[in-house]
């Protein structure tokens, strides 16, 4: 089962949801929290009576709920920033450190490497004629959970949450990774770059590349700590490459990171080395 969480405390959320039911022919089947379930295929659509960050273990009560572990977990969101930019992000979850937006402290929710880099690609496609920034962001925030997962989300305020267009874009894109299959490209974690990811975004859109969990540099502030490079490469299934954002990460990290990850298999990569 893939499975979308909508939370009717979040106005993005809702407007996404909305803009994918209008999409293909879903049905009402069942019902989870005291809401209907909607299905269409081996996909699903869950409705939440409070905001998802700290909503743990949805996998396993939807698992109870309706007889079927969901095998990806796509939660539907509104973006929050000082700058009010207009944005469409997506993103894996969890905590590199500790847990200030729900989660487990340095704990990582698996990630979906290949529908999270297809969904980026869609929703770069589907919001070509509008005035949001596509882009992924940096592993952050809760909620806990066992299955494979991402977010995607409208930012920044409430009129970009409530628009429209964004959750037509949005909705487009999950509609895409719920019905079509995805191309299994060779999977890398990215490291490095602001929150936005602003190289490692150009990467995944250019390049046959999945990218997994990623980690920015600011998170690199007190050094290399192996915890979270283990968290990265155990919550990213199928993970043989890391993609470095070189100019955003000092020399002495970054030789340190390279050791690293090539004592482990892991092969670094730049961009030349991608198809």
């Amino acid at each position: 089962m893939k499975l979308v969480v909508r939370s009717v405390v979040d106005a993005a959320s809702v407007n996404i949801v909305e803009h994918l039911l209008r999409m293909g022919e879903w049905r009402q089947e069942g019902d989870f929290e005291g809401a209907p379930v909607h299905r269409m295929g081996d996909a699903a659509i869950v409705s939440i009576p409070v905001h998802h960050l700290y909503y743990d273990g949805i996998d396993e009560k939807v698992e109870k709920a309706l007889g079927e572990r969901p095998a990806l977990v796509a939660f539907a969101s509104r973006h929050k920033s000082a700058s009010n930019m207009r944005t469409l992000t997506i993103h894996p979850i969890g905590n590199y450190a500790k847990a200030e937006m729900g989660g487990k402290e340095r704990t990582l929710v698996p990630s979906a490497p290949h529908e999270m880099t297809a969904a980026l690609r869609w929703l770069k496609k589907n919001a070509s004629m509008l005035p949001f920034q596509v882009s992924f962001e940096a592993t952050h925030h809760g909620p806990s959970l066992g299955a494979p997962t991402f977010y995607i989300e409208i930012g920044s305020d409430e009129q970009a949450w409530k628009s429209p267009e964004a959750g037509k874009a949005a909705a487009a894109a999950l509609h895409e990774v719920l019905t079509c299959d995805v191309p299994e490209n060779p999977v890398a974690l990215g490291i490095g770059g602001g929150h936005y990811m602003p190289r490692i975004t150009d990467v995944a859109l250019e390049k046959s590349v999945s990218f997994g969990h990623m980690l920015p540099s600011y998170q690199l502030e007190e050094g290399v700590r192996s915890h979270m490079l283990e968290s990265m490469v155990g919550a990213t299934n199928g993970a043989e490459m890391v993609y470095f954002h070189r100019k955003a990460i000092k020399t002495p990290v970054l030789r340190e990171l390279t050791d690293w990850f090539r004592a482990r298999g892991i092969r670094p990569v730049s961009s030349k080395d991608l198809a």
